[in-house]
């Protein structure tokens, strides 16, 4: 039976060292890889924990020596909330008479500037008529025409284009 398995070319026989990862062999080294993944990212996780745990360990310059005193927090007596005292009406009275009424408000206009009509183009090294037009969505006639250049539409570097703004 393997003779007919590797006859039909579906044994390792068939398949040539180096394409371990290529065939249908394949799903189950993925599925190793990411099972492998996991059980080192539990590992870790728990050797991580245990090592949060464990209390630091104070190295020995820094522990206290027994000449030193130990600070012992002072009782302090209980907090004592202040009471508000009771609010004090004051009666104002109010002279009559006619009073002025309250200006209506107005509404003031805000500025805005409405967007620009036209904007600038540098032409810069390598830069041509029919290149920089179809950059901005133009064709080059209509820049050419806005801008006054007829044909050959010849244009230099630090030309300054007008282009319409849309």
């Amino acid at each position: 039976m393997a003779e007919q398995h590797s006859q039909a070319g579906g044994g390792p026989e068939s398949q040539p060292p180096g394409d371990l990862f290529e065939g249908p062999a394949t799903g189950t080294y993925a599925g190793l890889a990411v099972a492998a993944l996991l059980i080192a990212s539990a590992v870790f996780i728990l050797l991580a924990d245990r090592s949060l745990r464990r209390p630091a360990e104070i190295p020995e310059a820094l522990r206290p020596t027994a000449a030193a005193p130990l600070a012992t927090p002072a009782r302090q007596a209980p907090a004592v909330i202040p009471v508000t005292p009771e609010p004090i009406v004051i009666d104002l009275e109010l002279p009559e008479g006619p009073f002025e009424p309250l200006p209506t408000p107005t509404a003031v206009p805000v500025h805005t500037e409405a967007p620009a009509r036209y904007f600038l183009v540098t032409v810069q090294s390598g830069d041509t008529l029919a290149a920089i037009a179809s950059r901005y969505g133009y064709s080059f006639e209509e820049i050419a025409e806005l801008n006054g250049i007829d044909e050959p539409y010849v244009i230099h570097i630090g030309d300054e284009l007008l282009f319409p703004n849309r």
